[in-house]
């Protein structure tokens, strides 16, 4: 019988965010950057020199990226935004606008070709009322996928011919074919499933293997999964419940930086996890791939 390789993550800064979520290394500048989404914040902190610093927003931050132009992309709960962290000057962009109060968005990541996917969820987890999008460098909207739950994790292969995505009600991890001169994604099929005993399955990332880093929600856990063959590698253990997501990072893209959640825990839970809501980092043996920047016209 094979033994699953087990490890410990530990924590980096006890920020004891309400949701944080969305890691993302910015190679360039060898930062990293994160939400809190309920929080209505966003995270950066630089390995190196040790700082961490944040930003405070009107709305819930469902999502963080670089773009190719120093500036971060946003997608706040009422629509994306562009904001300059040198001046700390947020504009609206008028794209995805939102003027539903129980929606919000939720996990976003840019594709190969520069591309910023996102989706919707609804704020008390109404079945199948979200949706995934994609936009382009010119802020044209496409709805890739419709009648989503809790939008999640999502992954590119290395040579960009399979994308993976999960929406966390189904348990499931979904793989499409992916078309890089069209950015467009079809032959969904289920790669794999995950036991429900293992928590559900939230963000993710891709090594350089292929291999799928998942956070589990309510599992304690980020799990190293073979797509393919629906086998579970190595775990990573975490002292919380609610693990969100992870991202790949610094210099040799060989750090795990975790994110984690204190929404959904009662006083007992959170007296029991205090360090829930932290950002928790994990030395691979194995690399990550580089992140995209989204191409800002």
């Amino acid at each position: 019988m094979k033994t699953t390789k087990k490890n410990s993550a530990t924590l980096l800064i006890d920020t004891k965010s309400t949701l944080g979520e969305g890691p993302v290394w910015d190679w360039k500048k060898q930062v990293l950057f994160w939400v809190d989404i309920e929080g209505c914040v966003v995270h950066r902190y630089n390995p190196i020199r040790k700082e961490h610093h944040t930003w405070s927003f009107e709305h819930m931050v469902g999502a963080v990226v670089p773009t190719d132009k120093d500036t971060l992309l946003l997608a706040l709960e009422n629509g994306l935004a562009r904001f300059i962290p040198t001046s700390e000057t947020l504009t609206p962009l008028a794209v995805l606008q939102n003027d539903r109060p129980e929606m919000r968005y939720n996990d976003g990541k840019v594709g190969p070709n520069g591309n910023f996917w996102i989706g919707s969820m609804h704020k008390q987890l109404a079945p199948n009322s979200g949706s995934l999008y994609r936009v382009d460098s010119h802020l044209k909207v496409t709805q890739m996928l419709s009648g989503t739950t809790i939008s999640n994790g999502m992954a590119w292969t290395a040579n960009h011919k399979l994308f993976y995505y999960i929406d966390t009600a189904t348990q499931q991890v979904a793989q499409f074919s992916f078309d890089k001169s069209t950015s467009g994604i079809t032959n969904k099929k289920v790669a794999f499933t995950i036991p429900e005993s293992f928590g559900a399955p939230d963000g993710m990332t891709i090594d350089k293997e292929g291999m799928l880093w998942i956070a589990h929600w309510g599992g304690h856990a980020i799990r190293r999964w073979n797509p393919t063959t629906g086998e579970m590698i190595e775990k990573v253990g975490l002292p919380v419940p609610n693990v969100t997501s992870c991202c790949f990072g610094g210099e040799n893209l060989d750090t795990l930086y975790i994110t984690t959640a204190r929404s959904g825990l009662n006083k007992a839970q959170l007296n029991e996890f205090p360090l829930s809501g932290g950002l928790f980092a994990f030395q691979t043996k194995v690399k990550g791939m580089p992140f995209y920047y989204f191409k800002e016209t």
